[in-house]
Protein backbone atom coordinates (compact mmCIF):
# COMPACT_ATOMS: atom_id res chain seq x y z
CA UNK A 1 0.00 0.00 0.00
CA UNK A 2 1.43 3.36 -0.95
CA UNK A 3 0.44 6.62 0.59
CA UNK A 4 0.06 9.62 -1.61
CA UNK A 5 0.29 12.96 0.10
CA UNK A 6 -1.66 15.94 -1.08
CA UNK A 7 0.05 19.31 -1.52
CA UNK A 8 0.70 20.83 1.90
CA UNK A 9 0.51 17.47 3.75
CA UNK A 10 3.40 15.71 5.46
CA UNK A 11 3.83 12.29 7.07
CA UNK A 12 3.21 12.02 10.80
CA UNK A 13 5.67 10.16 12.96
CA UNK A 14 5.71 8.26 16.25
CA UNK A 15 7.60 9.85 19.12
CA UNK A 16 7.38 6.60 21.04
CA UNK A 17 5.60 3.60 19.53
CA UNK A 18 5.29 0.05 20.75
CA UNK A 19 2.72 -1.90 18.72
CA UNK A 20 0.16 -3.60 20.95
CA UNK A 21 1.09 -1.59 24.04
CA UNK A 22 -1.84 -0.79 26.32
CA UNK A 23 -1.87 2.71 27.75
CA UNK A 24 -2.91 3.62 31.26
CA UNK A 25 -5.86 5.77 32.20
CA UNK A 26 -5.20 9.41 33.04
CA UNK A 27 -5.25 9.53 36.85
CA UNK A 28 -3.97 12.34 39.05
CA UNK A 29 -2.95 12.62 42.68
CA UNK A 30 -5.14 15.18 44.41
CA UNK A 31 -6.84 16.08 47.65
CA UNK A 32 -10.58 16.25 48.15
CA UNK A 33 -11.44 18.18 51.30
CA UNK A 34 -7.77 17.77 52.34
CA UNK A 35 -7.86 13.96 52.07
CA UNK A 36 -5.34 12.47 49.63
CA UNK A 37 -7.01 10.68 46.76
CA UNK A 38 -6.60 9.58 43.16
CA UNK A 39 -9.01 11.02 40.58
CA UNK A 40 -9.66 9.82 37.04
CA UNK A 41 -9.40 12.53 34.37
CA UNK A 42 -12.00 11.29 31.90
CA UNK A 43 -12.20 13.21 28.63
CA UNK A 44 -15.08 10.97 27.56
CA UNK A 45 -17.26 11.95 30.50
CA UNK A 46 -19.51 15.00 30.38
CA UNK A 47 -20.00 15.17 34.16
CA UNK A 48 -17.86 14.81 37.29
CA UNK A 49 -18.82 12.21 39.90
CA UNK A 50 -17.59 11.42 43.41
CA UNK A 51 -18.14 8.12 45.21
CA UNK A 52 -20.94 8.40 47.81
CA UNK A 53 -19.03 6.46 50.46
CA UNK A 54 -15.97 8.68 50.01
CA UNK A 55 -18.11 11.85 50.08
CA UNK A 56 -19.54 10.81 53.45
CA UNK A 57 -16.04 9.88 54.70
CA UNK A 58 -14.78 13.43 54.04
CA UNK A 59 -17.85 14.94 55.69
CA UNK A 60 -19.76 16.22 52.66
CA UNK A 61 -23.53 16.77 52.78
CA UNK A 62 -25.25 15.07 49.84
CA UNK A 63 -28.25 16.86 48.34
CA UNK A 64 -30.47 13.97 47.20
CA UNK A 65 -33.18 16.21 45.73
CA UNK A 66 -31.52 15.85 42.31
CA UNK A 67 -30.55 12.75 40.36
CA UNK A 68 -28.95 12.18 36.99
CA UNK A 69 -28.98 9.16 34.69
CA UNK A 70 -25.71 8.64 32.83
CA UNK A 71 -24.73 6.17 30.13
CA UNK A 72 -21.45 4.44 30.82
CA UNK A 73 -19.27 2.12 28.80
CA UNK A 74 -21.31 -0.41 26.86
CA UNK A 75 -24.49 1.67 27.23
CA UNK A 76 -24.67 0.66 30.91
CA UNK A 77 -27.07 2.93 32.82
CA UNK A 78 -25.54 4.62 35.86
CA UNK A 79 -27.59 6.78 38.24
CA UNK A 80 -26.02 9.64 40.18
CA UNK A 81 -28.14 9.98 43.30
CA UNK A 82 -27.32 13.52 44.41
CA UNK A 83 -24.92 16.47 44.37
CA UNK A 84 -22.34 17.85 46.76
CA UNK A 85 -19.72 20.59 46.87
CA UNK A 86 -16.07 19.62 47.23
CA UNK A 87 -12.75 21.36 47.69
CA UNK A 88 -10.40 19.80 45.13
CA UNK A 89 -6.66 20.48 45.32
CA UNK A 90 -4.43 19.76 42.31
CA UNK A 91 -0.65 20.21 42.04
CA UNK A 92 -0.38 20.76 45.77
CA UNK A 93 -1.72 24.32 45.74
CA UNK A 94 -4.41 24.90 43.09
CA UNK A 95 -7.72 24.75 44.96
CA UNK A 96 -11.06 24.45 43.17
CA UNK A 97 -14.44 24.68 44.89
CA UNK A 98 -16.72 22.61 42.73
CA UNK A 99 -20.14 20.95 42.75
CA UNK A 100 -20.15 17.34 41.56
CA UNK A 101 -22.62 14.50 41.17
CA UNK A 102 -22.57 11.73 43.79
CA UNK A 103 -22.92 8.08 42.87
CA UNK A 104 -22.34 4.56 44.13
CA UNK A 105 -20.18 1.80 42.72
CA UNK A 106 -17.30 3.79 41.26
CA UNK A 107 -14.33 1.55 40.43
CA UNK A 108 -12.16 1.01 43.55
CA UNK A 109 -9.02 2.51 41.98
CA UNK A 110 -10.25 6.09 42.39
CA UNK A 111 -12.72 8.04 44.45
CA UNK A 112 -13.81 10.58 41.84
CA UNK A 113 -14.11 11.05 38.09
CA UNK A 114 -13.40 14.52 36.73
CA UNK A 115 -15.25 15.00 33.46
CA UNK A 116 -15.17 17.67 30.79
CA UNK A 117 -17.53 19.86 32.84
CA UNK A 118 -14.57 20.38 35.19
CA UNK A 119 -11.52 20.05 32.93
CA UNK A 120 -12.51 22.63 30.29
CA UNK A 121 -13.36 25.53 32.65
CA UNK A 122 -10.34 24.66 34.84
CA UNK A 123 -8.05 24.83 31.80
CA UNK A 124 -6.70 21.28 32.16
CA UNK A 125 -4.93 19.90 29.12
CA UNK A 126 -3.98 16.22 29.07
CA UNK A 127 -0.69 15.31 27.38
CA UNK A 128 -0.84 11.55 27.05
CA UNK A 129 2.44 11.46 25.11
CA UNK A 130 4.31 12.82 28.12
CA UNK A 131 2.00 11.25 30.70
CA UNK A 132 1.25 14.65 32.20
CA UNK A 133 -1.46 17.24 32.61
CA UNK A 134 -0.97 20.93 32.05
CA UNK A 135 -2.74 23.31 34.41
CA UNK A 136 -3.13 27.09 34.11
CA UNK A 137 0.12 29.12 34.28
CA UNK A 138 1.98 26.27 32.50
CA UNK A 139 2.10 24.05 35.58
CA UNK A 140 2.79 20.53 34.29
CA UNK A 141 2.10 17.62 36.62
CA UNK A 142 2.99 13.96 36.09
CA UNK A 143 -0.08 11.71 35.99
CA UNK A 144 -0.48 9.06 38.70
CA UNK A 145 1.53 5.91 38.00
CA UNK A 146 3.41 7.38 35.02
CA UNK A 147 7.07 8.00 34.46
CA UNK A 148 8.70 10.79 32.55
CA UNK A 149 9.40 9.94 28.91
CA UNK A 150 10.14 13.09 26.93
CA UNK A 151 10.06 16.41 28.71
CA UNK A 152 11.96 17.94 31.61
CA UNK A 153 9.30 20.59 32.38
CA UNK A 154 7.32 18.53 34.89
CA UNK A 155 6.72 19.36 38.53
CA UNK A 156 6.70 16.26 40.79
CA UNK A 157 3.58 16.67 42.98
CA UNK A 158 2.24 13.75 44.97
Amino acid sequence: MTLELQPGESCGYWKYHVPGKHFKQAKANSKINNVRTVVLLDSGSEVSIIDATFARKVGRYIDTSQSQECLGIGEKLYVATGRTKIQLTLAGSLVYLYEVWVGDDLPPDYQAILGMDFMVPAGICLDNGDGSMCLPNEIRVMLHGRRQIFTTRLVPYT
